[in-house]
């Protein structure tokens, strides 16, 4: 008699003191156990590693949408606005004085002064006099004194840097006082006494005694370095009582 091939697999189990068991499984169940098995293995270690990769990678693969901004601030931007219109006016005005044509050395003499750079001559325009001028002159010691006045409105105050300069036989003597370092290689507009002035502003110059003959000249620039006053005194000067 031929046997046929059993489609089940039987398992005897012995569990003592139990009587023996026996345990039939199937075969097809078992080749799909043995097949799935090892699938479902590959399946989890391919989705953990793609995980770890994802969770590694640059912070930028995974940046959201960027939300549309809020409605902007109307102030700021009139600040702003107002800001460049300035720079750019100011940047004009300074594009301007450059293009203009200034005088030369021997058309403006300013004394051991450096002409600054694109010097506009506004003298003829009078932004500021000398009023009140008087000399003290001593044994040891001369002084000048005068008031700059502002010939334009009180409110368009005037800033800038201011010079005297006594002459005679001898020479030069500066007011401020300058180094000889300075005399060498030529004293800048700003060195000069800073002043600013709404209406009125004493100016007091001293110097060391001088020849009968000598002479005054105030050289006055803005803060720019434009020219305000350049004024020769020679005299007769109102005596000080101080």
């Amino acid at each position: 008699m031929i046997e046929k091939e059993s489609t089940d697999i039987h398992i005897i189990l012995h569990d003592h003191p139990e009587p023996p068991r026996l345990l039939v499984i199937p075969k097809t169940t078992l080749k799909r156990f043995l097949i799935t098995l090892p699938l479902g293995i590959v399946f989890v270690l391919v989705i953990t590693l793609g995980f770890s990769l994802w969770w590694k990678s640059p912070s930028a693969s995974r940046v959201s949408m960027p939300t549309l901004p809020g409605q902007a601030d109307v102030s700021s931007n009139s600040d702003a606005e107002a800001e460049l219109k300035a720079l750019k006016l100011s940047q004009v005005a300074m594009q301007n004085k450059l293009a203009q044509t200034t005088l030369s050395e021997t058309e403006l003499w300013l004394g051991p002064v450096k002409k600054p750079y694109a010097l506009q001559d506004l003298t003829a325009k009078s932004p500021l006099k000398l009023e009140n001028i008087a000399l003290e002159d001593g044994a040891g010691k001369r002084v000048l004194r005068f008031n700059l006045i502002n010939t334009g409105a009180a409110e368009d105050r005037v800033t800038g840097h201011v010079f005297v300069f006594q002459i005679d036989n001898r020479g030069l003597a500066p007011y401020p006082a300058m180094t000889t370092q300075e005399w060498l290689e030529g004293i800048r507009y700003n060195k000069g006494e800073s002043f600013a002035v709404a209406r009125l502003r004493p100016v007091e110059a001293p110097f060391p005694p001088a020849d009968s003959d000598s002479r005054f000249l105030v050289i006055v620039f803005n803060r720019e370095g434009d020219l305000l006053i350049r004024q020769e005194l020679t005299g007769p000067f109102k005596a000080s009582g101080q």
